[in-house]
């Protein structure tokens, strides 16, 4: 990674964490002793809550209103620990350990480059893109060291808001910068959750994360007050 990416990597911010015991509370616990889905929402809110001046910073930075951002990181904060995802990408580095022939042909698992992290989740191949790294010339060191950065929510934070700077204009989708149309945030979100490589077209057929981000944008709003 560059300087400038090495240095961001080192800044830190005391957020919340989801652990074990959240996912107890969260799959186990009832809602009526403070368990389901009010347990892993009031997390959520109190993770953006959290970072709501670097959403804010991240945002204007990258030109699109913050709930979008507040948003992204609103849905995909929370649900698995973060081992589970440390211990997937060693799973799958292994069986991608070569020969090439025997990567191409019997491989079992996902390309190493496939594993999400971040409290904010993201594909490691997705984070090398976004900063200007070939996730196919990287190696199992390179790929740990971003994914160590990923961990920390500041640098997750900011990695986030320039991936879906690139998605906006992906699909041309900004007319009046910092403005965005609902159309524009329905698709940018739609395309955070399904990816840079589909049309425009087939995004539309599923706007689904894009549609629940609108759904709940006042929230949003009122979490980054």
């Amino acid at each position: 990674m560059g300087k400038s990416n090495q240095n961001l990597c080192s800044a830190t911010n005391s957020s919340p964490t989801w652990g074990l015991w959240d996912l107890f509370n969260w799959k186990i616990v009832p809602q009526r002793f403070g368990g389901g889905v009010s347990y892993i929402q009031a997390f959520k809110d109190a993770w953006v809550q959290r970072n709501k001046h670097l959403i804010f910073a991240e945002a204007k930075a990258n030109m699109f209103p913050a709930p979008l951002l507040a948003g992204v990181c609103w849905i995909e904060v929370g649900g698995d620990p973060t081992f589970i995802d440390s211990l997937a990408f060693e799973v799958r580095s292994f069986d991608w350990s070569g020969p090439n022939w025997v990567d191409r042909n019997l491989t079992a698992t996902n390309h190493p480059t496939r594993t999400s992290f971040g409290a904010v989740s993201m594909q490691l191949r997705t984070a090398a893109e976004t900063i200007g790294l070939e996730p196919g010339t990287m190696t199992h060191s390179d790929l740990s060291r971003l994914a160590d950065c990923l961990e920390k929510d500041v640098y997750n934070i900011t990695i986030v808001a320039r991936h879906l700077r690139q998605l906006i204009d992906h699909d041309d989708l900004q007319q009046n910068p910092p403005a965005l149309s609902k159309e524009a945030i329905r698709y940018a979100g739609a395309r955070y959750n399904r990816g840079i490589g589909l049309s425009l077209t087939l995004i539309r057929e599923d706007t689904s994360y894009g549609d629940f981000i609108l759904k709940l944008w006042p929230r949003f709003e009122n979490l980054l007050i």
